[in-house]
């Protein structure tokens, strides 16, 4: 089959959330199908990774977003009474790219990889449609308007409704829809819609994120994450200045060592802080969580799987994860993770595992056998390809 792909960010490398998704769905769609990709890009030095993403797409056109441009876009949809995320992705050229690929081109199947892609071909008719929403932004901007104050709360809250509409009808456009979880849709009125979504599992790349031995005994927290996203930003603060200082109080000589690309101002300040780190951007997760001890989750604001968690499970690093960060797994049992509800029991379950042994070769191969029944990409993939097949 012939396939155009829309994705709202570059998919490469797979460093981050929503880039692993789209990159495995384009990997394993490209070994199948003749893909062309039409992506944003929104950093100039991703533009580099389209010889890299050749690899699996037949063609690859990458058009720039400006930031500044784009939130003048969002405030104008904001303005109108749209959703300004659709503002903010709204694209004259990424507009004029579509239509021109699928005037050239008899394609069997349009692919739109997150809602913002979808009101490039909501219009196209002519051609079997598939959107992967994988997360809800209607849920997650409700989640901030929860979590802010005055006007902040205002702003998510109308960017809520707005796009719950939007998801709705969008649900109803394509001919087939997907999320993460079922978690995602608990909020939309399904009720109103003539077709069901389907639920694709996030995976994790078990041959990449091989267990290594450890040979020494750390006391190191880790947390490992986009350090420009305002849930891990809230999430590092939260457990830097709350939780973390109870875990010294009771374990010496802990260190909370936080991880992730393009921290700012309000993550860099946690560093002054007693037996805090910030690692910043690197190149390879893989050493320090291998030097970590345990690996903390602790989201407020969560929408999907966390990769993070998956990753430092797969690396044999026991997790302690709020319950919103592990709300979206289908299952924890036989995982070394602990769920916390509140800042007393983040605490206690963080000095629990930093008080035990490492976990033992045997823990971990069980473990990762877990992992791959419900988070293996070609498993859950198949689900993807099946719906591809059934939707053509």
């Amino acid at each position: 089959m012939r396939i155009l792909y829309l994705a709202h960010r570059v998919p490469y490398p797979p460093n981050k959330g929503d880039k692993i998704r789209s990159f495995h769905e384009i990997r394993h769609l490209g070994r199948l199908h003749e893909l062309h990709l039409l992506a944003f890009c929104d950093r100039k030095e991703d533009l580099q990774y389209e010889n890299d993403l050749l690899q699996y797409c037949r063609t690859v056109k990458l058009i720039p977003l400006s930031r500044w441009v784009q939130k003048l876009r969002a405030a104008g949809a904001m303005l109108a009474g749209r959703p300004w995320t659709l503002g903010y992705f709204s694209s004259r050229a990424m507009r004029l790219a579509v239509e021109q690929k699928l005037a050239e081109n008899q394609f069997d199947m349009i692919f739109a990889y997150s809602s913002s892609m979808a009101p490039y071909v909501e219009p196209v008719k002519s051609v079997p449609k598939i959107l992967d929403f994988v997360d809800s932004d209607a849920g997650k901007w409700s989640q901030f308007a929860a979590a802010t104050r005055a006007p902040f709360n205002w702003i998510y809250g109308y960017e809520a409704r707005r796009l719950k509409e939007f998801e709705i009808r969008m649900i109803d456009t394509f001919d087939c829809c997907s999320f993460v979880s079922p978690r995602e849709t608990e909020h939309l009125p399904l009720h109103r819609t003539s077709r069901k979504p389907f639920y694709i599992q996030n995976g994790i790349d078990l041959d990449f994120y091989d267990a290594p031995p450890r040979t020494t005994v750390s006391q190191t927290i880790i947390f490992i994450g986009a350090l420009d996203y305002f849930p891990n930003i809230d999430a590092v603060t939260y457990f830097a200045t709350e939780v973390f200082p109870i875990v010294r109080e009771k374990v010496a000589g802990t260190r909370f060592m936080i991880v992730g690309s393009r921290p700012g101002a309000r993550v860099l300040r946690l560093a002054r802080l007693p037996g805090v780190t910030v690692e910043g951007d690197v190149k390879d997760v893989r050493p320090f969580i291998a030097e970590a001890r345990v690996s903390v989750a602790p989201l407020r604001i969560s929408q999907g799987i966390q990769n993070k968690v998956l990753e430092a499970l797969a690396l044999g690093l026991p997790v302690v994860a709020s319950t919103n960060a592990a709300a979206g797994l289908p299952s924890t049992d036989g995982l070394p993770l602990a769920i916390a509800r509140d800042t007393a029991a983040f605490a206690q379950s963080v000095c629990e595992f930093l008080s035990q042994p490492p976990l033992t070769a045997e823990r971990i191969k069980t473990c990762r056998e877990q992992l791959r029944r419900h988070h293996d990409w070609s498993t859950n993939l198949g689900v993807l390809e099946n719906l591809v097949l059934a939707t053509r």
